[in-house]
């Protein structure tokens, strides 16, 4: 609780959407659905997916910023944020990236 806290309410916020985006990932070859609810796993995921990782990389790069500006408990703080921030980018590539290989097959 006290990490969630320390990230603050918007970077919780967008970390959380990653963690979405993550569970509604399709499947490789996964069949576009054009109208319904089906639209979000299949349009809505894959194109926020890109937007997500690079809002929280340049967050990261803020937090890294923050960090060099700063001393003692508060840049111990960026930087906790900062490694927060590249384990889900990491954990996005890793879930996305078999996904966007199918398309390019």
């Amino acid at each position: 609780m006290t990490l969630i806290r320390s990230l603050g309410f918007l970077r919780a916020s967008l970390i959380g959407l990653a963690i979405i985006n993550i569970i509604l990932r399709p499947a490789p070859g996964t069949i576009v659905a054009r109208e319904g609810i089906e639209i979000i796993p299949t349009l809505v995921a894959p194109a926020a997916a890109p937007i997500l990782i690079m809002v929280i990389l340049f967050d990261a790069l803020m937090s890294k910023v923050r960090s060099s500006d700063s001393t003692g408990a508060e840049r111990h703080k960026f930087r906790k944020i900062m490694l927060v921030e590249l384990t889900t980018i990491g954990v996005m590539i890793i879930a996305w990236l078999p996904y966007f290989i199918a398309l390019g097959n």
